[in-house]
């Protein structure tokens, strides 16, 4: 063990922990990926332009870009418990309102208030990670617990096109809004801190400051991984019209083909973060690289597809695309709690997901902007891996890692 975490007993309860907070993540993340999944059903009858529908996932992350640093701090404040409780709460509220939208500014600013409550998940539960989960383990765990957010895609995927068929739209998405409700009161019930004997102890490095975040030293991994986002956004957002639009499904099976993409995230987030743990000794740059050479492969492969392509080429590709664009975040996830210690891990993964919502903010509309003024896909796909290719050159160039 590194000098600065004693070993402690390990309590085995920290699986029960890590399950909880992967639930919540997957319940979270219902609310979140209604958006797109939804988007065939809804995008007709509200009028909306291919752009607009970006908008509206930009409208939830730019609330995330807004708030995430402020939520951050208040996870560090107010701890595990009531930071999670706080966020599925506001999140189902909204998510009703939004279900209630007549027009395209009422789902815009309803979502956009959801993008206040959910960007209490993530910096809470990576404090609950990084207090209950050493360095050996820890970039493991965060992928299990970030694979509840593409699991959560995949839920939402299979089951509202269901909710469509008996509900209709508004009424798939009010039902993913009570069960962030319910589940809220479930994790504050469940919720326990973690044993003096068995805590873990995690001393930011000494760039860091004593009491304040030194900003300079999470720009890197910041805005690299900003990059990742807005591909993994624009990924997740734009597959199902796609599909629909380019290749020809219709949209219930256009929605359903968004569940390989998410499935292969749930994998990519347990896998990569195995493989930085345990083949790469705990280092996460190296791997965050490697993930964005794939990353990039696989969208320029997807510039290159058309109607007539094999579905066995182009299934692969999604899935493979999942497991590595929306897959990384597990091992950003635990650097950055490395690099600011556990008792401003809230504030620090508040900053990044601050930095990385804003640009994805700007880069998923961007992308259905460029397919509605040039009406091509490759294009854009194209474009995208571009992008990659710098956030790749801007992690490789910049970024120190912590010995």
């Amino acid at each position: 063990m590194p000098p600065d975490e004693p070993t402690f007993t390990r309590d085995t309860f920290r699986w029960t922990i890590l399950a909880l907070i992967s639930v919540s993540h997957i319940i979270g993340a219902t609310a979140q990926y209604g958006i797109n999944t939804l988007a065939p059903f809804y995008k007709d009858e509200l009028g909306l332009s291919r752009a607009q529908v970006g908008l509206l996932f930009s409208a939830f992350y730019l609330a995330m870009a807004g708030f995430s640093f402020t939520a951050g701090r208040r996870a560090d404040r107010l701890g595990v418990r009531k930071a999670i409780f706080q966020g599925h709460f506001f999140l189902s509220l909204c998510t009703v309102a939004a279900a209630l939208a007549p027009s395209f500014w009422w789902a815009a600013a309803s979502f956009f208030l959801a993008g206040l409550g959910y960007s209490f998940l993530n910096p809470a539960s990576s404090k609950g990670v990084m207090a209950w989960f050493h360095r050996d383990e820890r970039a493991t765990a965060m992928g299990m617990k970030q694979t509840g957010v593409p699991a959560g895609g995949v839920v939402t995927a299979v089951l509202a096109p269901q909710f469509v068929l008996l509900f209709g739209w508004r009424g798939a998405l009010a039902a993913l809004g009570v069960i962030n409700f319910l589940f809220g009161f479930l994790f504050s019930y469940y919720w326990r801190e973690p044993p003096e004997e068995s805590a873990v102890t995690v001393s930011a490095a000494p760039a860091a400051g004593r009491d304040t975040l030194n900003v300079w030293r999470f720009l890197p991994i910041s805005c690299g991984t900003a990059i990742y986002l807005a591909g993994q956004m624009t990924l997740i957002t734009y597959v199902p019209l796609y599909l629909k639009d380019t290749m020809g499904f219709t949209a219930y099976w256009a929605s359903q083909a968004l569940a390989l993409t998410q499935a292969g995230a749930v994998i990519g987030r347990v896998g990569w973060g195995v493989v930085s743990d345990r083949l790469f000794d705990g280092r996460r740059k190296i791997v965050l690289i490697l993930i964005g050479l794939l990353s990039a492969v696989l969208i320029l492969a997807l510039s290159f597809m058309g109607r007539q392509s094999s579905l066995y080429l182009l299934l692969p590709i999604l899935f493979l695309a999942g497991v590595c664009l929306v897959g990384y975040q597990g091992v950003s996830y635990a650097l950055i709690g490395e690099l600011a210690g556990q008792a401003r891990t809230g504030a620090a993964l508040g900053m990044m997901i601050t930095i990385n919502a804003a640009c994805a903010t700007l880069g998923t509309p961007l992308f259905g902007y460029i397919v509605d003024r040039t009406g091509s896909y490759p294009l854009a796909w194209l474009l995208l891996a571009g992008a990659l290719g710098v956030g790749i050159l801007g992690l490789a160039t910049l970024l120190k890692e912590p010995e």
